[in-house]
């Protein structure tokens, strides 16, 4: 995985085919997508653009993508992943994580895509809508990706670690990535000393 990626959250959709190619004739190679951005037909579009021109070619580029929270039961996982590979353009992704360790309730593409945080953002009083859904469930859903061939790798992100420490304990496949914030502002040593 190289080092040094481009994160594509907060790109205005607009700009986002031409950030992207510009970043891969500046170099760039990683870039760190996520259902939730909303922009990754934009980025699939600037990524598509740097390769019909030759910038680099595909097996040059590291594109890591997230499952959001809406899409933790198992029978929602593959269909998100190839949602976000079509989105994309792409055959298969380098790393596909989990976004974060909360089930929320199913929302059809065709209703909302991103499904954002929310239920029904039009409600008189948009809530979140927690569901059951153990996590060893979303992480086997996870492992079939990689063994149909649509990821390479698959990861984590933003776990405490006894929830790292039950992935572990759990998978039949081990997390290949933990990612998450850690800056001065928050330093977050203990999963930095775990990891």
């Amino acid at each position: 995985m190289p080092a040094l990626g481009l994160g594509t959250w907060k790109l205005p959709k607009p700009q986002t085919p031409a950030v992207i190619r510009e970043a891969v004739r500046l170099g760039y190679r990683h870039f760190d997508c996520a259902c939730d951005y909303g922009n990754e037909a934009e980025v699939g579009a600037g990524l598509a653009s740097a390769l019909q021109e030759g910038l680099c070619r595909r097996d040059d580029l590291w594109v890591t993508s997230k499952l959001w929270n809406t899409y933790h039961e198992p029978k929602q996982v593959r269909a998100a992943c190839e949602r976000s590979l079509c989105d994309l353009r792409l055959d298969v992704l380098d790393l596909y994580l989990v976004h974060f360790p909360i089930a929320l309730a199913y929302v059809p593409f065709d209703v909302r895509y991103p499904p954002e945080w929310v239920f029904d953002p039009a409600a008189e009083t948009p809530v979140m809508k927690p569901i059951e859904v153990p996590y060893a469930d979303t992480w086997g859903a996870m492992e079939e990706l990689q063994r149909a061939g649509l990821v390479k790798r698959i990861g984590v992100s933003n776990l405490n670690v006894s929830m790292l420490r039950e992935v572990l304990n759990t998978a039949s496949i081990r997390p290949a990535v933990h990612q998450f914030e850690a800056h001065p502002y928050l330093t977050q040593e203990r999963p930095v000393r775990f990891c």
